[in-house]
């Protein structure tokens, strides 16, 4: 039986054989080893995802998406630039994406100079209720979007920009964090230590938890 890649190549990507030791090594050399989380967008809607490598015909994407061979996706990576592909391969929460052309790997690690054109941080959408603790006052405002660096809640009465709180979501231990931004009945919190990857990702999946409201 033919051996599942660790690795995408470049295009082609041949995922049905075993390379011989020799083009094992002149790939790796083509590949850029990273961990950088991202958003893939699919036909589905958004999704978090943790680029593994990339090289300039493709990449492998760690994410709980169920994404089946051939649907197209787009990868943002945070602050960096994006890319459109197809879906090639997936084994155990992991994907090979090809390109949909070839990509130079420093273009696409270098951030846009337009600061409007970067990609945002990912954020997963969201409808439960929150604990939120403020000076011995304990509200109960709907969570709306959550990221790894902080969250948007629905407030009708929004505390001080810079105010300092306690943010305990259904499914995650309790976080500190500062209210950033007001506006339309919402507020944004900036949490004083990121979330992982893996307990944003295993969030995601917990439906029970993040819909609940």
């Amino acid at each position: 039986m033919a051996s599942e890649p660790c690795h995408l190549p470049e295009i082609p990507i041949d995922t049905s054989a075993a390379e011989r030791p020799a083009q094992a090594v002149a790939r790796s050399q083509r590949l850029t080893t990273l961990l950088m989380v991202g958003r893939l967008i699919d036909p589905s809607g958004d999704h978090l995802c943790r680029v593994r490598n990339l090289s300039t015909g493709g990449m492998m994407v760690e994410t709980s998406a169920p994404l089946a061979i051939g649907v197209p996706v787009r990868v943002e990576l945070r602050n960096l630039n994006q890319v459109e592909g197809k879906v090639v391969w997936t084994r155990d929460q992991r994907a090979g994406i090809q390109f949909d052309a070839v990509q130079e790997v420093a273009t696409l690690l270098h951030a846009p100079e337009d600061t409007d054109q970067r990609p945002r941080s990912p954020r997963l959408t969201a409808s439960c209720s929150v604990l939120l603790w403020h000076l011995g006052h304990t509200t109960a405002p709907e969570l709306r979007d959550l990221s790894q660096s902080g969250c948007r809640l629905g407030m009708a009465h929004p505390l001080p920009d810079g105010a300092e709180v306690r943010i305990t979501i259904p499914g995650l231990p309790p976080r500190h964090a500062s209210q950033r931004w007001t506006g339309d009945g919402e507020a944004g919190f900036a949490f004083h230590m990121l979330l992982s990857f893996d307990a944003l990702s295993g969030w995601e999946r917990n439906h029970a938890a993040r819909f609940s409201r």
